[in-house]
């Protein structure tokens, strides 16, 4: 059995399958968990949410939250104050609203997105798609701070959003696994916090992180994006 962390993935399912099957990922004995940003970007974002629905439902697959998803049902809900900024172009919403219109499981699929929690806690491994809060007059972060720490006027969540130097280890020693962040290659970005997002959408590069001997695993394909 193998537990394996997938970089965001913004819908490039045709990248990911064969990172899979390079990887001999196994659905009967494996797990997979994502650190958000699921959605968004990639042409195939709805046979991706499809294809790790049906992952979820058959106990292989666990997501949490990124900032997509995050702006994704912000949108869904007030359009006329999210509408520019999920919409925009360089964000990729139009994509995966597309692809909610034609699926005739939209409604089930909105529901599954909306319960992915914030952060994971697995034995050694914290996975937040950002980055851990910073505890207060400390150089540590905590995991139990994400669902506290907010922005005012958007009510998004900062460990969703953060970016260097904003990226604090974890009190607690466990290791921490995000995204969020592009990176050219599956990185120890500093002593417990482990980067990796390669930009998938982008460079066609996704990577995956082996936690039972921390070795990262990655597959060059060609990006569909819209």
């Amino acid at each position: 059995m193998a537990s394996y962390v997938a970089g965001d993935l913004h819908g490039q399912v045709r990248i990911l399958e064969a990172l899979l099957r390079s990887v001999r990922f196994d659905p009967r004995e494996d797990r997979l968990y994502s650190v958000g940003d699921v959605i968004d970007r990639g042409t195939d974002t709805g046979e991706l949410v499809a294809f790790l629905h049906e992952g979820a439902r058959a106990g292989w697959f666990s997501p949490i939250m990124g900032n997509h998803e995050e702006l994704l049902l912000a949108y869904l809900k007030d359009p006329r104050r999210h509408g520019a900024d999920y919409l925009d172009p360089g964000f990729g919403g139009r994509v995966t609203i597309s692809a909610l219109e034609r699926s005739p499981r939209s409604d089930d699929l909105l529901e599954w997105i909306a319960g992915w929690p914030l952060v994971l806690s697995l034995d050694s491994f914290i996975l937040v798609h950002g980055a851990l809060p910073r505890i207060r007059q400390s150089i540590w972060g905590d995991p139990d701070l994400c669902d506290k720490r907010v922005d005012s006027e958007t009510g998004f969540h900062s460990c969703l959003w953060a970016r260097p130097p904003e990226l604090y280890p974890s009190y607690d020693q466990k290791t921490v696994i995000s995204g969020h962040n592009i990176v050219q290659e599956g990185q120890h970005y500093q002593d417990g916090i482990i980067l990796i997002d390669t930009g998938g959408y982008r460079t066609g590069r996704l990577t995956l992180f082996r936690l039972e001997d921390r070795s990262f695993h990655s597959f060059q394909g060609k990006p569909r994006c819209g």
